[in-house]
C-alpha cells in the first residue's frame, strides 16, 4: 500500500480537496469584517464553501447551525475518501471515524443526562454516516441515559460502558466520556499495527503526538482549575504518547505547583505549547492546536506516497473548520481583529 502506484490517485483527490482551503488572504477578510453577517455572507459568497453554504439563507444560519454544516460536509468528504482505500487502509477509515461517533455520543450521553428534547439532541448529531456503528434514530429516541445504554449492548462500546452507566447518577458524565475516549484511542492503536512499517510508524506519531499534548493540558487544568490529586491525574491520562513515556506523566503529574509543572515541560520537545503555566485555557487550546498544525503542514508538503498525506489533509481540514466557526463566533459578541486572531491558529 505504500507504493507509488497505490498511493498516486489518493494523493491526487487530496490535493484537489486541499485546493479548497481557505487563503491566508481570504481569512484576513472574514477577521475584517464587521458582524456576524457580513463574515457569514463572505464565507457562502467569496470563498470555495459556497458549495456547502449556497442552498442556506445567512439570516437564518446561527453559529452552532453553521459548525453542523462544516461539520458534515467534512465527513462527506471524509467517506468519500475512504473509497480511495482497500483492505486494511478502508477500515482504518473505519477506525478513525470512532472519533466522531464518540463526540456524537457523548452529546446523546450529554443531552439525556440533562433531559433535552429529541428536537435539541437531534441538532447535535453531526457526524451520521455508513461508516456508523450505532443506530443514531435508536439513540435520540432513548428515554434516559439508561436506555441508551441498552441500545449500545450490541457494540464495541458497551463493554467499556456498561458498569459505568449504573453509576451515573452519583458519578455524572466524566467516567462515561474518558471511557469513550479510551475506546476511540485504544482501537487506532490496536488496529495500525496491521499497516505497513511505514505507515504504522507516522500513525503512532501522529497519535502519540496527539496524547502527548492532550495529556499535559489535562494535568494542566487538573492542576490550575480542579486541584486534582496526583493518583487521580495519573489516572486519567492516555497512555502511548510519543515522546512522554510513564515516568515523564508521572513527574508531571507529581509536580508540587505550576511553577515546577511549568519547568517540567519546558524540558520537553512541547515546550513551546506549555511554557507559561500562567497562559489561559483558550490560548493552551490554540497552540495545541498551532503544534499540530505545523506538523501536519510538514507531512502536506513532503507529499509522499504514504498515509501521511491523507491523514494531514484530514487534520488540517477539521483545523480549518475550528478556525472558522472560532471567528464567526468572535463576530457575534464585536470582538475586535486583534482580539480574533488570539482565538485561531497562524494564518500561513
Amino acid at each position: 500500500m505504500g507504493s507509488i502506484a497505490k498511493y498516486a490517485a489518493v494523493n491526487t483527490k487530496i490535493k484537489a480537496l486541499e485546493g479548497k482551503f481557505l487563503s491566508s488572504d481570504q481569512y484576513n477578510k472574514i477577521i475584517e469584517t464587521k458582524d456576524y453577517s457580513e463574515a457569514v455572507n463572505y464565507l457562502k459568497e467569496e470563498t470555495p464553501y459556497y458549495d456547502v453554504l449556497k442552498e442556506y439563507d445567512i439570516e437564518d444560519i446561527h453559529r452552532i447551525q453553521l459548525e453542523h454544516i462544516l461539520k458534515e460536509n467534512y465527513i462527506k468528504n471524509f467517506y468519500k475518501l475512504s473509497h480511495y482505500f482497500s483492505g486494511n487502509y478502508k477500515k482504518l477509515f473505519s477506525i478513525l471515524f470512532i472519533r466522531f461517533e464518540v463526540e456524537d455520543l457523548k452529546n446523546i450521553f450529554r443531552a439525556k443526562y440533562l433531559g433535552k428534547s429529541k428536537e435539541e439532541l437531534e441538532s447535535l448529531i453531526t457526524y451520521r454516516s455508513p461508516l456508523s456503528n450505532v443506530d443514531y434514530d435508536k439513540l435520540i429516541e432513548a428515554k434516559d441515559v439508561y436506555e441508551v445504554g441498552e441500545y449500545l449492548k450490541d457494540t464495541k462500546y458497551y463493554k467499556y460502558l456498561g458498569h459505568i452507566i449504573e453509576g451515573i447518577k452519583e458519578e455524572g458524565l466524566f467516567r462515561i466520556e474518558t471511557a469513550l475516549d479510551f475506546i476511540h484511542f485504544n482501537s487506532i492503536k490496536k488496529f495500525i499495527n496491521n499497516l505497513n512499517n511505514e505507515d504504522k510508524e507516522l500513525m503512532n506519531k501522529f497519535l502519540g503526538v496527539y496524547n502527548d499534548l492532550l495529556n499535559i493540558q489535562w494535568i494542566f487544568r487538573g492542576k490550575k482549575y480542579y486541584t486534582m490529586s496526583p493518583e487521580e491525574l495519573l489516572n486519567y491520562t492516555v497512555y502511548n504518547g510519543y515522546k512522554l513515556n510513564i515516568n515523564s506523566l508521572k513527574e508531571l503529574c507529581y509536580s508540587k505547583d505550576m511553577e515546577e509543572f511549568s519547568k517540567l515541560v519546558s524540558k520537553t520537545s512541547y515546550s513551546e505549547v506549555f511554557e507559561d503555566g500562567k497562559k489561559d485555557e483558550y490560548l493552551i487550546q490554540r497552540d495545541i492546536h498551532n503544534y499540530l498544525k505545523k506538523m501536519y503542514l510538514q507531512y502536506q508538503k513532503k507529499n509522499e506516497n504514504n498515509i501521511s498525506v491523507a491523514i494531514a489533509y484530514l487534520e488540517l481540514a477539521l483545523l480549518e473548520i475550528t478556525d472558522i466557526v472560532s471567528i464567526i463566533e468572535s463576530k457575534r459578541y464585536s470582538i475586535s481583529s486583534e482580539e480574533t486572531l488570539k482565538y485561531v491558529t497562524t494564518i500561513n
